[in-house]
């Protein structure tokens, strides 16, 4: 995905070995977009809590088994091998939950705009 849209400003063809890179890049701007919609929606709720982040995580990796298989770039969810969903599920959920209790932790340090709640 990230090398349709670097291709589509550019209008120049990405080299083969820019690949790594590129996903690369594009996975961590991805995670941190959703963590950041994580806190605006954790953040507005009475209390956070580090549980939030398992279905969080979930319904990150739902969204990319949704999304990218329409976009061309994933194959739909029942082609894959039951053990690389499985992996792959379990990789969302730890992400999930690293999100949700580090923004946890902020909260209660009250650090940042996560501590300045009424």
């Amino acid at each position: 995905m990230a090398k349709r849209v670097v291709e589509g400003f550019t209008q120049r063809r990405l080299p083969d070995s820019s690949a790594w890179l590129t996903s690369t890049v594009a996975h961590w701007a991805y995670g941190s977009a959703a963590g950041a919609a994580y806190g605006i929606v954790a953040g507005s709720l009475p209390r956070p809590s580090p549980v939030y982040g398992v279905p969080f995580g979930a319904a990150v990796f739902a969204g990319d088994y949704v999304t990218l298989p329409i976009a061309g770039l994933y194959k739909p969810i029942w082609q894959y091998d039951a053990k690389v969903v499985a992996w792959d599920f379990g990789a969302h959920v730890a992400y999930g939950t690293g999100t949700a209790i580090t923004f946890w932790l902020l909260s209660r340090l009250g650090i940042g705009a996560v501590g300045l709640r009424p």
